[in-house]
């Protein structure tokens, strides 16, 4: 092996990328800081030269994805910050703890229902004050909140229909959305009852929750309510989803509407002034500058050639096109920490390599599975930085526990694959 060859250099910039994330976010050094470092690497080893780096970089933080992630983060930040300063957060959480008896139980809804809407970038950050409120009655600790968070949240992800990952998926195999649910679907319900075992086993429901009868008014009341707090997300995600709107102004008209929630009608301009300065003051430059690092670094790694060139020298070994299926994916989307991204650079890798009996769902699935569980458990996976950025918990040890599940996820898809 020729060590001064511009593809040995640009692997082992990329493995050294991976390693120096890890090693700083253990550290406990901030994520924009931890990126950048990686970035730089990248820029070093890629065999570029300098202009070609800075022009990659230019198009990156101008490209329409920074632009659309930055907007998401930065208007989903703002308005969880308003929605729960003034009150309508825990509004909507004890309307819903007076419909739902058990808090375990809501502890599963609140990230679940976010993950319905999966094209909100970040949608971790919005159920994690939900997660919270709920979370005190059972004394959780703040690792275990956030594992609540992140785990239902990116189950039900896997399995909607409309995720954008899975579309891709679909469109570049030529397998249904249906065909791939058939095999996502069974995996994720077994991971489902796994996962709640873990979470909850240490957690009954607690005793000292009276069982009041509700009356058909106290739960209208309740419902009403609960719309009224849930209104900027409800107005939102249903102008972005149902009406085509750009999903940025979407949050806006939310912020707008967040703004309006139980306004007084003593002392009415006392009141908005004060909002304004609450939403001000919500503005969070770190969780910004990351997400645009994010990104940067994705585009980055998606300019590395040594993928493609490390797949052939593995397929010339001999190595098995199972350990390429599940490994492939997995690290793709542990590197880029984007799901879509690592579909796009591992299914047209691998399907040259796949004979015709192997262009199923057993295969695909797996493929999907993989990059999924790669991307799950990815220290640059943005709802990973929000939850943890919320609750204040040791990120490192968050990614540990997140990459466990996603390992249950990968060992229960293996084990199904089988019966195909």
């Amino acid at each position: 092996m020729n060590l001064t060859d511009p593809g040995v250099i640009e692997g082992a910039g990329v493995t050294l990328s991976i390693f120096a994330i890890i090693f700083l976010i253990r550290k406990g050094w901030k994520m924009y800081t931890v990126l950048l470092v990686a970035i730089i690497i990248l820029a070093i080893t890629n065999g570029n030269s300098f202009l070609l780096d800075f022009r990659l970089l230019l198009d990156s933080v101008s490209s329409y994805t920074a632009f659309y992630l930055v907007a998401m983060v930065t208007a989903i930040v703002l308005l969880g910050n308003l929605h729960q300063k003034i009150g309508a957060m825990e509004q909507l959480v004890n309307n819903l703890r007076f419909l739902i008896r058990d808090p375990r139980a809501l502890l599963m809804i609140f990230p679940a229902a976010i993950s319905l809407f999966s094209t909100v970038p970040g949608g971790a950050i919005i159920s994690a004050p939900m997660v919270d409120e709920t979370g005190r009655e059972l004394n959780m600790s703040p690792v275990e909140l956030a594992m609540s968070n992140m785990v239902y949240r990116h189950l039900v992800v896997l399995i909607t229909p409309f995720n954008s990952s899975l579309i891709l998926a679909s469109g570049i195999t030529g397998i249904s959305i249906a065909g791939y649910l058939s095999f996502t679907v069974p995996v994720i319900a077994v991971v489902f009852v796994i996962a709640t075992i873990i979470l909850f086993i240490r957690y009954p429901k607690p005793a000292g929750r009276v069982k009041s009868i509700r009356t058909g008014t106290e739960k209208k009341r309740a419902i009403t309510g609960l719309l009224i707090a849930a209104s900027p997300y409800l107005v939102a995600i249903t102008l972005g989803l149902a009406f085509g709107v750009f999903f940025p102004l979407a949050l806006l008209i939310g912020i707008v509407i967040c703004f309006a929630i139980n306004l007084p009608a003593e002392n009415f301009t006392g009141v908005l002034r004060e909002r304004m300065k609450i939403f001000i003051g919500g503005l969070n430059w770190p969780i910004i500058l990351s997400t645009l690092a994010i990104v940067v670094y994705k585009d980055f790694m998606l300019e590395a050639e040594s993928f493609q060139q490390a797949v052939h020298y593995l397929v010339d070994l001999g190595l098995p096109l199972m350990v390429l299926v599940i490994a492939l994916p997995f690290i793709t989307g542990f590197i880029t920490g984007n799901n879509t991204a690592s579909l796009g650079i591992a299914l047209p890798v691998l399907i040259p390599f796949l004979g015709p009996e192997m262009l199923t769902v057993r295969y695909f699935g797996l493929v999907y599975l993989s990059s999924y569980a790669g991307y799950f458990g990815s220290p640059v996976h943005l709802c990973t930085y929000l939850t943890n950025e919320y609750f204040k918990t040791p990120l490192y040890s968050l990614i540990k526990q997140i990459n466990v599940y996603g390992i249950i996820m990968l060992t229960v898809g293996l084990l199904l694959s089988l019966l195909y």
